[in-house]
């Protein structure tokens, strides 16, 4: 759950733009429903909000007259309707229901009371007292930049969808697949499963090709089958000599390149930062350093950087790359004997 923190203090920066100043008042170019509803109804689960919390929100904003949101020379924009209103708009009864909401939202940073000595909610020469949306403007470039990763993240997990939709077309034109399998197949895709569980699926349905996982562009199947690793990693030359630094580093020269030994900044700092040379990898490359460690998991991080221009999903590459080591099925001095063997025959061609 995303929590926008307190943003009652103003803070410079904020990326809003701003309007003429008109009289005593100053208008932000926010619009009510443009610029504020609709990525707050988008990034609704992240922020941990309901139906009837983005309902609430919703109806606070409707008794801002106008498209936009404008605040007072104190930098507010108080709604000071009763509960008994709000709830009435809601299509609710009682207000218990609207107090919640007020919390909900209050808790997020998304909204913040301003009490009145007598608790009431009214307006007077001067002051209003009730419900204040200027913290709803102020987390506008924090709410865009949490849109963006959600719109990516719904593009990766459609990106495997359509992945998993396609190797199971190929698959039921294979003769002799069991139609069980299929059937649980369809069952597992037309779900709304998670990024991690379709990469699983995708996985299930290639080891039934015999095929490579899916990925991210032009023919995956094809493209990830010419370049997977299974020929060099599933039965991987026997190995007695154990792996040292000097090795690491002939192996994923990449990866060596971007980490100095002598810098003073952390080494997971320095390998968190070349984690983001790869497009979609950053949730991938966190959940395998804290499952392997940042030793073992750069390992695997530097083979996925030094194969990027061959791979459509380094982050889904990633993934199966640590399901493998967790499950006892990937050894990291062989991944390390692979990659200087794949060196070795890339001079040779050179």
């Amino acid at each position: 759950m995303t929590h926008f923190p307190d943003p009652a203090a103003r803070r410079d920066g904020t990326g809003l733009p701003a309007a003429p100043v008109t009289g005593a008042q100053t208008a932000l170019a926010l619009h009510k429903w443009r610029d504020l509803m609709d990525p707050l109804k988008a990034c609704a689960a992240e922020l941990g909000l309901n139906g009837t919390d983005i309902h609430f929100l919703d109806v606070l904003l409707s008794f801002v007259p106008g498209e936009r949101l404008a605040l007072d020379r104190r930098g507010e924009c108080i709604v000071f309707a009763a509960n008994a209103t709000i709830a009435a708009r809601m299509g609710r009864s009682g207000d218990s229901t609207v107090n919640r909401c007020i919390r909900r939202a209050e808790e997020r940073g998304l909204v913040r009371r301003v009490m009145s000595p007598n608790r009431k909610r009214y307006a007077r020469a001067g002051r209003a007292y009730g419900i204040d949306l200027a913290p709803l403007a102020e987390t506008h470039g924090q709410l865009m930049g949490l849109l963006a990763e959600v719109e990516a993240q719904a593009a990766r997990t459609e990106e495997l969808r359509r992945d998993c939709a396609d190797l199971l077309a190929k698959l039921k034109q294979q003769p002799g697949t069991c139609p069980e399998r299929i059937a649980e197949f369809q069952r597992r895709l037309r779900r709304k499963p998670t990024e991690d569980a379709l990469i699983r699926l995708g996985s299930d349905i290639a080891a039934c090709l015999n095929t490579a996982i899916p990925g991210g562009s032009g023919d995956r199947n094809e493209q990830h089958s010419k370049h997977q690793i299974s020929n060099t990693l599933d039965k991987p030359e026997p190995r007695t000599d154990p792996v040292d630094e000097t090795d690491i580093a002939r192996a994923f020269p990449s990866l060596t390149a971007m980490l100095s030994p002598s810098a003073r900044t952390p080494l997971q700092r320095q390998l968190d930062d070349a984690a983001l040379a790869l497009p979609g990898i950053r949730r991938a490359w966190q959940r395998s350093s804290d499952k392997m460690g940042p030793g073992p998991a750069a390992i695997l991080l530097g083979t996925v950087l030094e194969r990027h221009e061959r791979i459509a999903n380094p982050g889904g590459y990633l993934r199966n790359l640590t399901d493998r080591w967790m499950r006892g099925e990937l050894d990291l001095d062989n991944l390390v004997h692979a990659s200087l063997r794949q060196k070795a025959r890339e001079r040779q061609a050179a």
